[in-house]
């Protein structure tokens, strides 16, 4: 069905909602906060979490969830192992007027890299993998990488790798290769054009990717780019599974993470986020919603593919935190999820650390290391990653802190996150 766009209305810093859907947001927070109740919460201050500290945070986002392209949200704050703030805001989808529910499922995109990094890290405590194994050893196509030195018209000149391919490398963005996609160097450009992307399987993709040369030799410097879909076709190697249902029987399963997905089960469907952005000065889908729900990518992508909610990825989160335990299962060990919460990129040539300055890179994620640049008041040690659709999650061991901030605009609404994450941290008192 097609729905008319919604237009948005200019204020110094948020696009308010007319009058009319205003009353809905109401409606729809009133609506909402009834299914919160089936999520157990523990008083904020048995865990250190000011009540009054949590109100800020809950006026930040209401504002922005009132603004043009941002429509609904739901937060979560955890401590000591506690879901201590548990809130719901806005629409599920705010054209046909759905409230978010707290079972709401969301296009979680990169957080995906996390999990399949623990994946990863599960085959190397079984000796299936090494950080040292060249990646050549399970996908012979990519032997013999080559590097860019200069373009004349049509034609790459290029020289040999100085290093091998490694799966630490794929682990932590420095395979050398281009960021892929929304840059616009020509190599990215060279890669968008094999439409790797659009594989229907890992050993296509690879096929795609083979005659492409790398944009740095291995180790020399922080990429974001596609590795950790090379590591996911590794990982089906190395298991002898595939990698969807290695993920599902390790992982999703043990964790109880049942609303996790590629594609979203059709009776599902009706809890999917609508994915929003902004126009011509209009409320627009960025994703249709009668494919939402479908593949995200053309296969079960680790590094962006996967569908969730808050409380499933919060169990994972919370297994990361409790060093690798949920309950009494033992999904990794407590040296596999330090080293994914570690500082793992010091060896890079140009010596930069990350996304951010302030930032050093783990196996799948950020960990924060310099406090003089950051624009967050999180703690050293700080480790997670985000989505590009808006998803972004934290982990804080020397606070023993977890916080989640999910909406679906695309792409991500980075203006919000620093600010949220100060109106996170500031809630605890001890």
């Amino acid at each position: 069905m097609n729905h008319p766009p919604l237009h948005l209305k200019s204020t110094p810093r948020f696009r308010r909602l007319p009058a009319s859907s205003s009353r809905l947001l109401c409606l729809g927070l009133l609506m909402g906060s009834l299914t919160t109740r089936a999520v157990d919460t523990v008083p904020p201050e048995s865990v250190g979490i000011s009540t009054d500290r949590l109100a800020a945070m809950h006026q930040f986002v209401e504002d922005a969830v009132q603004s043009y392209p941002l429509t609904g949200a739901i937060t979560l704050i955890s401590r000591h192992g506690q879901i201590a703030d548990f809130k719901l805001y806005g629409y599920q989808d705010a054209i046909t007027g759905v409230p978010m529910r707290a079972d709401a499922m969301f296009r979680i995109h990169s957080i995906s890299k996390l999990i399949t990094s623990a994946a990863a890290m599960i085959l190397i405590e079984e000796g299936k993998l090494t950080l040292s194994d060249p990646v050549e050893k399970y996908l012979p196509a990519l032997a013999d990488r080559r590097v860019v030195v200069d373009r004349s018209g049509d034609e790459w000149a290029t020289r040999p790798a100085e290093q091998t391919m490694t799966i630490r490398h794929l682990l932590t963005h420095t395979a050398g290769f281009p960021r892929g996609r929304y840059v616009n160097h020509e190599l990215d450009k060279l890669y968008e054009k094999s439409r790797y992307l659009e594989a229907r399987s890992f050993s296509e993709m690879i096929e795609r990717l083979a005659p492409l040369p790398l944009l740095k030799d291995p180790g020399e410097e922080w990429i974001y780019s596609l590795s950790i879909d090379v590591l996911s076709a590794v990982i089906e190697v190395a298991s002898g599974q595939a990698f969807d249902e290695f993920l599902q029987q390790r992982i999703f399963d043990p964790l109880e993470m049942y609303d996790t997905h590629f594609v979203v089960p059709h009776p599902k469907r009706e809890r999917l986020v609508s994915v929003f952005n902004a126009q011509d000065g209009k409320l627009v889908y960025a994703i249709d919603p009668a494919t939402n729900g479908g593949w995200i990518r053309s296969f079960p992508s680790g590094s962006g593919g996967l569908y969730s909610t808050i409380l499933d990825v919060h169990r994972f989160a919370q297994m990361l935190l409790d060093h690798g335990r949920y309950g009494e299962k033992s999904v990794l060990s407590k040296k596999s999820v330090e080293a994914m919460m570690m500082n793992q990129i010091g060896f890079t040539k140009t010596g930069r650390r990350g996304a951010a300055l302030s930032d050093g890179f783990g196996f799948g994620g950020a960990v924060k290391l310099d406090p003089h640049h950051d624009n967050q008041l999180t703690s050293i040690g700080t480790f997670g990653w985000g989505g590009a659709a808006t998803t972004w999650l934290r982990i804080d061991p020397q606070e023993q802190f977890i916080a989640m901030f999910f909406t679906q605009q695309f792409r991500m609404a980075v203006p919000l996150i620093s600010p949220f994450a100060n109106t996170a941290w500031q809630t605890m008192t001890e």
